[in-house]
């Protein structure tokens, strides 16, 4: 599982290092790469999903049935999808693209968000959504509740 939030610098040539944490959950899977695209819910940071769990997310969507919102989904998500190696002292090169999406320089976020990915944010743009969502923590907890959690 990934969780908890950890800041590391960024450097000139868009490498850092992976949380511990992180790096111990890629050992377990033995995945040596993971998948960097745009996150689809309307907020500026990455998705980041080791191999094996970019690979069984892609089977998972690839068996929907073709909507339009489908196509365009896999069109997006599919499409912007880069693969990176994860370097033997445990670094990732962001690439300079999706740096400069996010407007990412000298220091990074990484956000744990579930079993199979966690998030890659610009920090003062992670500590804003942070600070809204503390707003509404009311509201998350009654969606959760009657989502039966």
């Amino acid at each position: 599982m990934f969780a908890g939030r950890f800041d590391h610098a960024l450097d000139e040539k868009g490498r850092t290092m992976m949380p511990k944490r992180f790096r111990d959950r890629l050992a377990i899977s033995e995945d040596r790469t993971v998948w960097m695209t745009m996150a689809l819910d309307g907020t500026k940071h990455l998705e980041v999903r080791p191999n094996s769990s970019f690979k069984a997310y892609f089977e998972k969507i690839s068996k929907l049935r073709p909507t339009p919102q489908v196509i365009e989904f896999k069109r997006f998500y599919f499409g912007s999808a880069l693969e990176v190696d994860v370097d033997a002292a445990g670094r990732l090169l962001i690439p300079q693209a999706l740096r400069a999406r996010l407007g990412l320089s000298d220091k990074i976020t990484f956000v744990g968000a579930d079993e199979g990915y966690f998030e890659v944010w610009h920090p003062d743009a992670f500590d804003a959504r942070f600070a809204a969502m503390s707003n509404q923590s009311g509201e998350l907890l009654l969606h959760l509740a009657e989502l039966g959690a």
